[in-house]
């Protein structure tokens, strides 16, 4: 997963899945309303794994961040909690906020890229070890 596409999926997928999700609840019951409700779900539980994978590396912050951009809150509320100054200088509490934003997003790809390093590595090894073992029991039956 590139960082576009983790911007793409939490920045603009997600708040289109809710909006699914409300023109759902609307809708009458039926093919059409369990596919936009089903494919909205798909989509937040995406990134709710995404985050789920990295939480326990990640900063507080970060997590809380990408938690509220999940949960589609308003940045007006999530910003409140970061800035004492959000009333008297939204404008500014906001780009504030999309700025620690995309170092979250940032951290969570680095995250998620050193993950998929790790497994590479338990894979080529696990690979190896049972090449070597193959090989070994090879040599056995024959000699």
């Amino acid at each position: 997963m590139t960082l576009d596409e983790l911007k793409r999926l939490f920045k603009k997928q997600i708040p289109v899945a809710y909006e699914s999700l409300r023109e759902a609840e609307t809708m009458p019951e039926g093919e059409v309303k369990r596919y936009k409700t089903s494919a909205a779900i798909e989509v937040i539980e995406k990134a709710q794994g995404i985050l789920e994978s990295c939480c326990n590396d990640l900063k507080f912050k970060d997590e809380l961040i990408l938690a509220h951009r999940i949960e589609n809150v308003p940045r007006e509320r999530t910003a409140m909690i970061f800035f004492d100054y959000v009333n008297t200088e939204p404008q500014r509490a906001i780009k504030n906020l999309k700025a620690l934003e995309n170092l979250a997003y940032k951290r969570l790809l680095k995250l998620l890229n050193d993950q998929e390093v790790h497994l590479e590595d338990v894979s080529n090894t696990s690979q190896q070890s049972m090449a070597d073992r193959l090989k070994a029991r090879e040599q056995r039956m024959e000699g």
